[in-house]
Parts: structure tokens; sequence; C-alpha cells
């Protein structure tokens, strides 16, 4: 996910690893936003739940076939 940095304007970039690690430890918390901090100022960039929920991985399906055999 790129995020632009509200401060100074520089684009930096959330892996997807990590946009699921925080989703997790956020609804865990009951937070509403998850803080990101610029590489360049270190200001802190509010990213909301839905954000994050738009990013991360989807949950992959279990594999059926196995089961039957």
């Amino acid at each position: 996910m790129q995020i632009r940095c509200y401060h100074c304007g520089m684009n930096f970039t959330l892996r997807k690893e990590e946009a699921l690690f925080v989703l997790e430890a956020l609804e865990e918390s009951g937070s509403t936003h998850y803080d990101a901090r610029c590489t360049r100022c270190r200001h802190a960039n509010r990213i909301s739940l839905e954000q994050l929920r738009r990013i991360a991985p989807s949950p992959q399906p279990e594999d059926q076939s196995e089961e039957e055999g």
C-alpha cells in the first residue's frame, strides 16, 4: 500500500504482511486506526481499519480435496 505523508509529502510503502499483522492487532485491541510513521520525517499518518482490510490478503480457503481422499 502506497502512503503519502501528510506532513512532508513523501511516498512510502506498507507491505501486505505488515498490514495483516497490524490489522489483527488492532482488531484484538479494539482500536480504529493505525499510525504509520513516515520514513523521512517520522510524522504519524493515520490509516483506518477499512483501508487496512482492503489491502490485507484474503484468507485462503482450505483445500477440500485432501478431506475427500
